[in-house]
């Protein structure tokens, strides 16, 4: 940030008795038609056009307001010019604030305003999407539910060792990796100066005068930064094929799959055993007439046999059963 001194220029009041108006706070302590005292607490900025600069001037302080007649003297006073009263312990008169914070970059009124409704709009889209949501996931009512059935599944994937096309930057390419090509991408921005973002800040100095500064901050724009991606084929397990087990009761005690195993070893076309999974089903049917089915570890798969009885808690609106709420019925 940098700041950038504009000069100092007088303040401006107007006479509250005869309505004078855009008074000179520095030079006109009194109202040059009726002579009313100056008030310091009416003084104000003024418009660019009324801006009048104080030349070769020094400053002393902020005014003081003589707690005797509330005149406004000059800080280097040590008696009241109005009433003659000492001005020991005086307090300094109250001061304008005019520090605006930076302004956007928006360049006209109506934009701004667009932008505002328009933000508008969306947050109170986006909260009624978050209510929408908590009303269908949360909103549930109680309902009996019995077991009408059971199925499991368990699965063993079949890896097969074979040359793979990938990618990744360049710096980055795996040991073992085969160069197919590579090209100029974008992979990361930086951050560059772009101009300056500048406003206006008056500082009120409390005598009749305040100093103008324009404060300047740096924008940046986004540059991207260019590396080498690299297309590559490299040898690599990756799963082909499955081999699957299932069954639909109880009775059929779940059991994993025989792997059958094209070729062993690990050159190009070799197979080996990959990842196994296993999933167990409950079949539901509720005291409204609607089926759902819940998935459980092995153990509570097992213990809820064929026809038991079970009470539940179900989505008003999404009608799915809370596969965790399940408690055996009363």
């Amino acid at each position: 940030m940098s700041e950038y001194d504009e000069g100092t220029f007088e303040m401006l009041w107007n006479c509250a008795y005869c309505g004078t108006e855009k008074l000179l706070g520095l030079t006109h302590r009194h109202c040059p038609v009726c002579g009313a005292k100056q008030d310091a607490e009416a003084r104000y900025f003024p418009a660019d056009e009324d801006k009048v600069a104080v030349e070769d001037h020094e400053y002393h302080g902020a005014d003081k307001v003589c707690g005797s007649c509330s005149n406004p003297q000059s800080a280097k006073s040590t008696f009241c010019g109005n009433c003659g009263a000492p001005m020991d312990g005086s307090a300094e008169v109250k001061r304008v604030e005019d520090d605006p914070p930076p302004a956007p970059s928006a360049p006209t009124e109506k934009p701004k305003k667009k932008s505002s409704r328009l933000k508008v709009i969306v947050a109170a889209v986006v909260v009624l999407v978050i209510a929408a949501v908590a009303v269908v996931v949360l909103w549930k009512k109680e309902v009996g539910v019995a077991v009408t059935g059971h199925t499991w599944n368990r699965r063993i994937g079949i890896e097969v060792y074979a040359e793979v096309k990938e990618s990744s930057w360049c710096d980055q390419m795996p040991m073992g990796a085969r160069e197919i090509s590579r090209r100029r991408e974008v992979r990361s921005h930086k951050k560059v100066p772009d101009g300056e973002d500048c406003r206006t800040k008056r500082v009120d100095k409390g005598d009749g005068t305040y100093t103008q500064k324009r404060v300047c901050t740096t924008k940046y724009r986004k540059e991207p930064i260019y590396d080498d991606k690299c297309r590559y084929r490299i040898k690599r397990w990756v799963e082909r094929r499955a081999e699957i087990a299932e069954g639909k009761s109880l009775a059929e005690t779940p059991v994993w799959p025989v792997v059958k195993l094209a070729r062993t070893g690990i050159g190009l076309g070799a197979e080996r055993e990959g990842k196994r999974t296993e999933t167990y089903e409950v079949h539901l049917l509720d005291s409204e007439n609607k089926t759902d089915s819940c998935a459980y570890p092995m153990a509570h798969w097992a213990a809820m046999p064929v026809g038991s009885h079970w009470s539940a808690q179900k989505g008003v609106i999404s009608g799915a059963i809370d596969c965790g709420s399940l408690v055996p019925a009363n």
